[in-house]
């Protein structure tokens, strides 16, 4: 009886260990992250823990219990753990991988993209800039490291200015007071000004901002632009026409 009862307990030890893992290694195979790091994670091999850090500018994403990868600090799941390796810049990357502000606040639509300490430029779509905090193209108006006035060149009038006039009745939403005024220059576009600061609106090719509406419409239920398309049609027509030779005197 007393084998038995020794022969069970030496069952549930071994047996019982090889379930639990051990602190560095929950399952014998996987990766997992370590320590207080978000950069370093434990890659574990028949229980055998070694410890491992992600390349400079990424951090370790644990996808399940046993699996995870080094990824973008945005995809990552690594919040609280804030320590980092020291960083590993060049001239153009402030460290080997990640996308970063090219440091201009007035083109905040074109952002760094780091691989192996090299920068590739990017561009947002336009009137987006780039938000170091998200890795998105947003609003630049929600971007701190952007001027929204200087970089769309644009500065939303006074509620009680003249200039305020041109805008159509105000609207409300979650985000605060929107007024909406047809870009200076082209008919296609509109800015969207949200509490005091501009977001920049495209039409697209065959339509018109319609300052009544404050929607885009067709061009010909949009007055002056439609004087304006027209306008643009006979000119680049005068232009196409064949120049007749003048007879010499």
């Amino acid at each position: 009886m007393a084998k038995i009862l020794i022969s069970a307990l030496l069952c549930v030890a071994m047996f019982g260990s090889m379930v639990l893992g051990s602190p560095e290694c929950p399952t014998p195979n996987g990766r997992f992250a370590s320590g207080d790091q978000c950069d370093s994670y434990t890659e574990c091999q028949d229980g055998a823990p070694v410890e491992k850090l992600c390349p400079d500018g990424l951090l370790f994403h644990q996808r399940t219990k046993a699996t995870g990868e080094c990824t973008y600090a945005p995809y990552s799941t690594c919040k609280e753990r804030a320590r980092l390796q020291p960083a590993n810049g060049t001239d153009e990357c402030p460290r080997q991988f990640g996308f970063y502000p090219n440091g201009d606040a007035t083109k905040c639509g074109v952002y760094r993209n780091c691989a192996h300490g090299v920068a590739s430029l990017t561009k947002c779509p336009e009137g987006l800039a780039f938000n170091e905090e998200t890795y998105q193209c947003d609003w630049p108006d929600l971007v701190a490291s952007c001027n929204a006035e200087a970089y769309l060149g644009f500065n939303c009038p006074a509620a009680d200015s003249a200039d305020d006039s041109a805008a159509a009745a105000v609207d409300v939403s979650p985000e605060g007071e929107l007024r909406y005024y047809r870009h200076p220059q082209t008919c296609k576009k509109y800015f969207v000004c949200v509490n005091g600061h501009p977001r920049l609106y495209n039409c697209g090719k065959y339509l018109a901002f319609n300052s009544q509406s404050k929607l885009c419409d067709f061009y010909n239920k949009v007055p002056e632009c439609y004087a304006l398309l027209k306008e643009k049609q006979r000119l680049k027509a005068e232009k196409q026409q064949p120049q007749v030779a003048q007879p010499e005197a």
